[in-house]
């Protein structure tokens, strides 16, 4: 009996030391609304065929679940099927409808691909699907805010045993390695256009230094700093050494 089971990239290289054959080109997708589409490559890493399936989700759909994914999106992903030849290449394209999303801040979407493993004859053998997310932002034309300054312009206010971080842009920030006096307040955070997100600190009394890391529009990290006040951080600034 052969066994299939499906397992998410991160959960798999954690428990496993296997890697997925397949590698996709970005971590991240921009699509930008003046364009009609934006593309990611699958690369295939091995020495064997493979066969992936490819999809769409919005956020809300947090497992990912394939017969959920696109009922309701706009968007339309191509191949959703594809056979790559050993160490051969897929192109994958998401072109937008025209209409469906807001106008007046970027959206997130999921684009997961699935990497099917072949069928093995072999009895008891087991076969591990993996299965790779990463996050597609839809930016839209009309947005005339520099993404590159979303970091900048982050509000942060510290209370007695809390840090709350607001984000008035039109665009999402994904910060790593907030850390508050030296101290590790949040490993990672997604903040959404105008959203705020509080987290709790140790007493704050007396720290003078926030730092955290902010990805930018190519998945690269970039660093930030920021001195303290009586309530909060005044000009946070990009760091080329440490703060």
């Amino acid at each position: 009996m052969t066994k299939l089971i499906y397992l998410g990239l991160a959960a798999l290289l954690s428990s496993f030391n296997l890697q997925a054959a397949v590698s996709l080109s970005g971590t991240r997708l921009i699509f930008d609304g003046r364009y009609p589409e934006v593309s990611l490559e699958v690369a295939n890493r091995s020495d064997r065929e493979v066969l992936i399936q490819a999809w769409l989700s919005a956020p809300a759909n947090t497992d990912g679940d394939l017969e959920d994914a696109a009922a309701e999106l706009p968007f339309v992903l191509s191949p959703q099927l594809a056979r790559l030849d050993a160490r051969g290449k897929q192109t994958l394209r998401v072109l937008y409808q025209g209409q469906g999303m807001p106008l007046n801040e970027e959206s997130l979407l999921h684009v997961y691909v699935l990497e099917i493993p072949r069928r093995t004859e072999v009895t008891n053998a087991l076969n591990i699907a993996i299965r790779q997310r990463i996050n597609l932002f839809y930016r839209p034309a009309g947005l005339t805010e520099d993404p590159a300054a979303t970091a900048y312009r982050l509000r942060w206010t510290l209370a007695s045993t809390s840090l709350r971080v607001s984000n008035p842009t039109s665009y999402h920030a994904a910060l790593q390695d907030v850390r508050l006096g030296g101290v590790a307040a949040r490993d990672y955070l997604l903040l959404a256009p105008g959203a705020s997100h509080e987290m709790a600190v140790p007493a704050a009394g007396g720290i003078r230094s926030l730092s955290f890391k902010a990805l930018n529009d190519y998945g690269g990290a970039d660093a930030y700093c920021a001195a303290g006040k009586s309530d909060g951080f005044d000009n946070t600034e990009h760091r080329q050494k440490d703060c």
